[in-house]
């Protein structure tokens, strides 16, 4: 139910007398760390013309900053009862994007500066449309800071808790000068205030103790008041025209009733029901109204805003509660007095010097009487080479030769030095100034290094608890908004750990292959989730280690070790550098192929979902199997080989002797043709020959015819005749 302006008032009132004295000191220290050492009324009557500082504690300050800024708290999303984990990775990206937002890197900057300083800062949570040059009605949350939080922001003072998640209201205070407060007003309800009356900032029965209107410049105080009280809200079932239902809470239905009655989804009553939750209204309001919401009764209700929680989260230093209130401080509050100390015997030493006359020699005026002109000038101005001096006064009695003597320097009280040395070492007791200077020494050993910034995070540890305190408030409010506003289907960045981005679907809706029923995907409305907060090094840190520990592991693997090459190209994964873009895309691409890195983004999915389109190539062993194998047939082969050599060797060998034995025979066979021939020659002659003789003893014979037949007995007759 919304509140009424007389009640926010007196709630109001309540949470500014609660602590009002811790909050003045804060803001002393404020005054002290970041403008004056001497702002102080009881400084006022130190006789001393010179007032200086000689700040140790801004070293401590700056020591325990730079502790935090290199150990940043990291905030994880842990899915509980059975939110799906790609709903925890999506939470993540998300929290880590809007994180980065430039007003939310200022509020935390902002928180954990006053944090170290006074003790107590803050900052607000917010949701805004993403672009109004569109139209768009999709929002996205950013933080703002709480200037001056120990003095602009006050708590329920029934809140106990560190992160004041038991606080049931919040208010925050803005200064405006009449101008400024007319100029709100036409913007916040479209009305032209032409006058401001004070007497319209209190109520008739009851004056309130905060001052909403008054001082020198006629300051008008605005409270940016949340409120958070249990309602009953409906929660209903929503059935689109294919008969699939989804779950929404009734005012988260409000903003987006209109897109999903044109899409054809319709309400079931039968499946409405009723559950408790907080709900937080947000209320812009000055002494004299609550300037935003809807008119009713002739007084606004301020208006309903994401989330479940109070948006705004408290960051301490040191804290605790004492006597039923709750009291901090920062680095300054304990170092103030000895720095105080400092100052002044800093400054007195100073004055001291800067108003005390200098060493210098007294002389009887008849001593120096016509030559005073030579003592008037003192150091590299007196250029004479020697001064004169009078022996005799003018009765001629003799004068002292020489100064008759000195006037002497100031001496420093001891009681001065003391102080000096005592305000120092007070100060480094309670707040550690730096660096000592045995880590500066560059000779000093890497693990000497370790231990000594081991110690000096000691000092700033404290204050790193209390931050992770905060950043899991953060976290619990963010979700919270978040599954309000991130409703709808859609597409959204978000960051990685890296600090790379990229697009993932809300909201998305498939079809279940086994059950055959719609699906929706990453969808925060009803998720459930832990956040956990653990204190990390920086991204940066952390990549230069892990670069480190690569590159020591790497020159002790062997050459032929299978990881070398993934070592490789983590290492230029890794690697920053000019020009180095082309090489680490190959080097991620090749990780993403080799299934050392799962594929994060569309085109990682992609590039892996093509390689494992292509036949899959065997692996180091099966290769060296196969090779081993093919190895062995290889040899076999070469046996084959070297038998089939040796057989058509053998055969190649019978086959020349064959030849040869052939040729031979070729030969002899040759020789006896030749023989023959030789022999049929010698017969063809024989027989020529005898032929011849033939012829002739024919011849013979006609001639002696009748001698022969009448000498058949003879001889020779007998030989032709026989042949």
């Amino acid at each position: 139910m919304p509140l009424k302006l007389t009640d926010l008032k007196r709630l109001h009132d309540k949470a500014y007398m609660s602590g009002q004295v811790n909050r003045e000191r804060a803001s002393d220290d404020l005054v002290f760390y970041w403008v004056t050492h001497w702002d102080d009324a009881l400084l006022q009557d130190i006789q001393m013309d010179y007032r200086g500082e000689f700040d140790m504690i801004r070293s401590a300050g700056k020591q325990i900053l730079a502790d935090l800024a290199s150990n940043p708290i990291q905030n994880d999303f842990e899915s509980i009862n059975d939110t799906p984990d790609e709903v925890a990775e999506l939470a993540d990206g998300l929290y880590r994007r809007d994180a980065n937002h430039n007003t939310s890197l200022e509020a935390f900057a902002v928180a954990e500066q006053e944090s170290v300083v006074c003790g107590v800062g803050a900052w607000i949570i917010e949701t805004k449309y993403k672009s109004n040059k569109t139209g768009s009605k999709k929002q996205t949350i950013v933080r703002r800071p709480v200037y001056e939080a120990n003095n602009n922001g006050y708590w329920d003072p029934n809140a106990k808790r560190i992160d004041k998640s038991d606080a049931d209201y919040f208010s925050h205070l803005s200064a405006y000068s009449e101008d400024g407060y007319k100029k709100l007003v036409k913007e916040l309800t479209g009305e032209e205030l032409t006058t401001i009356s004070p007497s319209n900032f209190k109520h008739p029965e009851h004056s309130y103790t905060f001052p909403w209107i008054g001082g020198a410049g006629k300051k008008i105080y605005v409270a940016e008041f949340y409120h958070r009280e249990k309602v009953k809200e409906k929660i209903l079932t929503m059935a689109d025209p294919f008969g699939e239902t989804t779950i929404m809470r009734e005012k988260a239905l409000d903003s987006v009733m209109d897109e999903m009655m044109d899409a054809g989804y319709e309400i079931i009553d039968k499946e409405t029901k009723t559950i408790e939750v907080w709900e937080v209204r947000k209320y812009i309001a000055s002494g004299a109204e609550i300037l935003n919401g809807d008119m009713v009764d002739d007084e606004r209700t301020g208006e309903r805003i994401a989330g479940s929680h109070i948006p705004v989260v408290p960051e301490y230093g040191e804290r605790a509660i004492v006597e039923g209130e709750e009291v901090y401080e920062g680095v300054t509050k304990l170092a103030k007095d000895p720095q105080r100390m400092r100052d002044f015997a800093y400054s007195y030493l100073t004055d001291m010097f800067s108003r005390s006359p200098r060493e210098k020699p007294i002389f009887f005026q008849e001593q120096i009487a016509g030559f005073e002109h030579m003592y008037q000038m003192s150091g590299a101005e007196n250029n004479y080479p020697y001064l004169l001096q009078n022996m005799k006064d003018a009765s001629g009695e003799a004068l002292p030769i020489g100064q008759v003597a000195t006037m002497p320097n100031v001496n420093i009280p001891p009681a001065l030095t003391a102080a000096i040395e005592l305000s120092a070492g007070a100060i480094r007791e309670v707040a550690n100034p730096g660096l000592p200077q045995d880590i500066a020494d560059p000779d000093t050993s890497g693990k000497a290094v370790l231990a000594l910034q081991a110690r000096l995070d000691m000092q700033s540890m404290i204050y790193q608890e209390h931050k992770k305190f905060a950043m899991r408030r953060d976290g619990e409010i963010y979700i919270s908004m978040a599954s309000e506003i991130y409703d709808v289907p859609g597409k959204e960045k978000v960051e990685l750990p890296d600090g790379t981005k990229k697009e993932v679907e809300v909201m998305r809706s498939i079809i279940d292959e086994e059950t055959g029923e719609v699906v929706i995907l990453n969808d925060l409305r009803m998720a459930e989730f832990e956040v956990t907060s653990r204190i990390t090094a920086s991204y940066t840190s952390q990549k230069e280690q892990t670069l480190d520990r690569l590159e020591k592991v790497l020159v002790s693997m062997a050459p032929d070790d299978p990881m070398r090459k993934a070592m490789q190209l983590k290492i230029i994964q890794l690697a920053d550098g000019v020009e180095m873009e082309d090489l680490k895309e190959f080097a991620n691409k090749q990780l993403v192929l080799s299934g050392i890195k799962t594929p994060e983004t569309d085109e990682e999915k992609e590039l892996l979902a093509q390689a494992q389109a292509q036949p899959p190539e065997p692996d180091a062993a099966m290769v060296l199997a196969k090779a081993e194998e093919l190895k062995g047939q290889a040899d076999i082969m070469r046996e084959k080989r070297e038998g089939i050599k040796m057989q058509l060797d053998n055969q190649n060998t019978q086959a020349e002797h064959q030849i040869d034995i052939f040729k031979a025979q070729t030969e002899r066979m040759k020789v006896q043709v030749e023989a023959q021939k030789a022999g049929a020659t010698i017969r063809k002659t024989d027989i020529e020959a005898v032929g011849t003789q033939l012829d002739n003893a024919g011849k013979v014979i006609q001639l002696h015819m009748p001698r022969i037949e009448d000498m058949e007995d003879d001889e020779l007759f007998n030989q032709i005749k026989t042949g």
